[in-house]
């Protein structure tokens, strides 16, 4: 069998795409060098992954060997913001003029404010949190349980993580929780142990970045595609969890509800693209002699 996998291939063509994005870029980012190395490392850790993996009889080194993109996923989010404005700038005063037009005033500054009760603002803080919850249930639940759909579905959750990334490089979005004045972004902090695993996330990690679509939305919905069918139990307990997250995007500011809405609508066909990619086969030639 062949060393490298489709998992394989997507990953390093959205490294090559992204770098060439990055070397673009070099004006609006000081440290093009620094970030450039960074990813010759990963670049050369992710071909030791796959080498390694094919000498080595391990079901633990299997499994992370078909998960490095989903792994590597969050730090290439946080990258975004140094090649997202190559073709656009900052595009939310037109995102917060669709909500305006749409709800006739502004969720993301709104819910928070008439919903801030402690155990409401921990629900929503959980909501949030649960993206990550859903994703590696997922993957360990197939790698486990469903070993035959294992690497289709682990391919179409990272094929959605990473184009949900290359969309935010063409509609640069900063979100309500960076954009909107100080005062107007504030979010409730009386929530317990989720609110404050969230908020350590958003001041170690968040990026005025990736707002639109909402990558947790999208994604999300994906997951609950690939699991209908594999893992109906898994699908039913993670619909009203969805359902919170939805919600969370726009109540801790991360999101514009525009955001969450063209996540929710841009999932299927994300999917069935993904989906189409993986079992797509060239059709040989024929050579008639």
């Amino acid at each position: 069998m062949s060393r490298f996998l489709k998992l394989d291939v997507l990953f390093l063509g959205f490294l090559l795409i992204t770098t060439i994005l990055l070397i673009c870029s070099w004006r609006q980012t000081e440290n093009v060098v620094d970030l450039l190395i960074v990813r010759g490392v990963i670049f050369v850790v992710s071909l030791g992954f796959i080498f390694l993996n094919s000498i080595l009889n391990s079901a633990v080194f299997n499994l992370f060997r078909n998960i490095y993109p989903i792994l590597l996923a969050g730090y290439f989010y946080t990258e975004t913001v140094h090649y997202n404005k190559l073709f656009f700038d900052n595009l939310d005063p037109l995102f917060i003029q669709f909500d305006q037009w749409l709800f006739g005033f502004q969720p993301s500054l709104t819910f928070s404010k008439y919903f801030s009760s402690a155990g409401f603002s921990e629900l929503m803080y959980f909501g949030y949190f649960s993206f990550y919850c859903i994703i590696l249930s997922f993957i360990f639940i197939t790698f486990f349980k469903r070993k035959s759909f294992f690497l289709e579905s682990n391919f179409i959750v990272a094929f959605s993580l990473l184009f949900f990334y290359f969309i935010f490089a063409l509609f640069p979005s900063a979100g309500p929780q960076f954009y909107f004045d100080v005062s107007e972004r504030a979010v409730p902090t009386n929530g317990y142990l989720f609110q404050k695993i969230i908020h350590a996330i958003q001041q170690g990690a968040e990026q005025p970045t990736g707002a639109f679509p909402s990558s947790h939305v999208g994604v999300t919905i994906v997951v609950l595609a690939l699991s209908r069918k594999s893992s109906p139990l898994f699908f039913k307990i993670c619909i009203p969890i969805t359902i919170i997250l939805i919600l969370s995007t726009v109540y801790i500011k991360a999101h514009y509800a525009v955001d969450a809405i063209f996540g929710f609508l841009i999932a299927p066909f994300i999917f069935y693209l993904a989906e189409f990619v993986y079992h797509y086969q060239p059709k040989k030639k024929i050579h008639i002699s």
